[in-house]
């Protein structure tokens, strides 16, 4: 039996089967566009996170390098390689590098900014927009002046290998620490004492559980690169024959510059001339109650000649203030072995004006020395600061040659 034509549209307006096929098939396209866009959304925010990634690093590759006195080919290649090492693709954008800046408050020669774009064609979002996706980025690095640095371990890899402990009390004046040890306690300050400088810097990690003032940094600078040696071009003194120290009497003894071989034994009162010494083998040594005293002298020290200054020795010495030598107290000979000793002690009283430079050798400053009337540097390949040790150092009038501690790089914008 047939159904009437509008009782079947009757029937059919009362089925309810069948609805949501329907209905799902009305908003499919509209879901599928919807989780396209959704997914979309999240590409691009992945592809925009990336480019500034590639921005950051590359415009701290840019610092790095405007730091080691770099010229703008020299930057921008820089700059290039970083980027398209992190994903930079310039097929599809741009790097534009501004040094200094043109923009920011950063805009000076220690700052380097880049500007990246990248553009990626649409998928879904072309539904709805004209035009590919664009994304512009921008990223400023800076790097800090250089600093001045009153002590340098050359160590490259020793633990404390710039080590301050016991209750010495060091107060450097306008200079820095500065470790070239990569080693998670490349600078090491422990004890009771404390230690007060402008900076404390490495390039590994630091040990710090004694008293650190830093009066020009808000923190210890770590991960650095290292510090050049600045007396590593010197050309060593030579002589010939051997001198010897006057004896008898108790007068006031004046040595004379020259070659002393087996050491030098200093007693009671001695002046020293200006000029070079050249101590071949044996100690250097002053001896208890005994007065030191000369300006305008280099000592050289080789063929693993030692150092041994007496506690209660008086031992006033300063270095030239011009010359090949100029600032150059005491020096050690890169071939003299690394246990050579080379103490340094001394009253309150004493004082050197120079650098102390053993690049082989560990330089142990320890007792009351304090020569806080003039300034001392000290560069060796490990030092250490123990005992009751004072010093001040400032150098801006002695003829001193400046150690320059690298400037930390950042990212500020």
């Amino acid at each position: 039996m047939r159904m009437h034509p509008s009782a079947l549209l009757r029937r059919l307006a009362r089925d309810k089967s069948g609805h949501v096929a329907i209905i799902t098939a009305i908003i499919a396209p509209t879901l599928v566009a919807g989780a396209g866009i959704g997914m979309e959304a999240g590409h691009w925010f992945y592809q925009q996170r990336t480019a500034q990634l590639s921005a950051d690093v590359a415009a701290y590759a840019g610092a790095v390098v405007a730091r080691a006195g770099g010229e703008v080919a020299e930057i921008n290649a820089g700059v290039t390689e970083e980027a398209e090492r992190n994903r930079y693709n310039p097929d599809i954008g741009t790097l534009q590098i501004n040094w200094p800046p043109l923009s920011g408050p950063n805009q000076n020669d220690r700052s380097v900014e880049v500007i990246l774009t990248q553009s990626w064609p649409r998928a879904f979002s072309a539904l709805y927009a004209e035009g590919d996706m664009v994304f512009q980025v921008r990223s400023v690095a800076r790097f800090d002046e250089p600093g001045p640095a009153c002590i340098l371990a050359l160590d490259p890899a020793g633990s404390a290998s710039l080590e301050f402990s016991g209750s010495t009390a060091v107060t450097l004046t306008n200079c820095d620490l500065m470790s070239n040890s990569i080693a998670v306690d490349a600078l090491a300050v422990t004890g009771s004492g404390s230690v007060t400088a402008s900076c404390a810097n490495s390039v590994g990690g630091m040990n710090i559980s004694a008293s650190l003032t830093m009066t020009d940094c808000n923190e210890a600078r770590t991960n650095l690169p290292p510090a050049l040696d600045p007396y590593t071009e010197l050309v060593e003194p030579t002589a010939t024959g051997c001198k010897n120290i006057p004896g008898g009497g108790g007068g006031t003894k004046v040595i004379t510059p020259g070659r002393y071989c087996n050491g030098m034994n200093l007693n009671g009162n001695v002046v020293m001339e200006p000029g070079v010494y050249i101590v071949d083998g044996g100690v250097f040594r002053t001896n208890g109650n005994s007065t030191v005293t000369g300006s305008g002298v280099t000592i050289f020290l080789t063929n693993d000649a030692e150092v041994q200054m007496n506690g209660v020795a008086d031992v006033n010495l300063s270095a030239p203030e011009t010359g090949d030598y100029a600032g150059l107290l005491f020096w050690g000979d890169d071939n003299n072995l690394a246990d050579t000793s080379v103490i340094f002690n001394g009253t309150a009283s004493s004082s050197l004006v120079g650098a102390l430079y053993f690049p082989s050798q560990t330089i142990d400053m320890r007792g009351d020395f304090s020569g806080s009337d003039g300034c001392t540097r000290l560069i060796g390949y490990r030092i250490d600061v123990s005992g009751n040790t004072t010093f001040d150092s400032d150098c801006s009038a002695a003829g001193v040659t400046t150690l320059q501690t690298p400037g930390s790089v950042r990212l500020v914008e």
